[in-house]
């Protein structure tokens, strides 16, 4: 392949995904949102933490030792952490260093 082709592909790709993200702010910037944006908006970092602890549970299997005790634990510094100093990124970081050390160290 000569170089030219991969750097068009690029810039393609680089053009595309910017016009993604552009669009709807040039469409939707002079309009006041709906109520039903306005809820999706305000409420769809919590809808996507509850669906990655969904997912993130799925697997596990909950008959065999150590019965999903890393899995509970883990969610429950993250929720406990949360509540008490309401910040998602220390709350996400500290409770996968409990789950991390958990299933290393102890459920072993």
């Amino acid at each position: 392949m000569q170089n030219s082709y991969l750097i068009s592909g690029i810039v393609i790709a680089v053009i595309a995904t910017y016009m993604t993200r552009l669009i709807p702010f040039l469409f939707f910037a002079k309009r006041k949102p709906s109520p039903m944006i306005r809820y999706i908006e305000w409420n769809m970092p919590l809808m996507i933490m509850v669906i990655l602890v969904f997912y993130a549970l799925k697997d596990v299997k909950w008959a065999q030792y150590p019965y999903g005790m890393a899995e509970i634990i883990g969610v429950a510094v993250a929720i406990l952490i949360h509540l008490k100093f309401n910040n998602a990124l220390l709350s996400i970081i500290i409770s996968t260093m409990t789950y991390m050390f958990l299933i290393q160290k102890v459920f072993v």
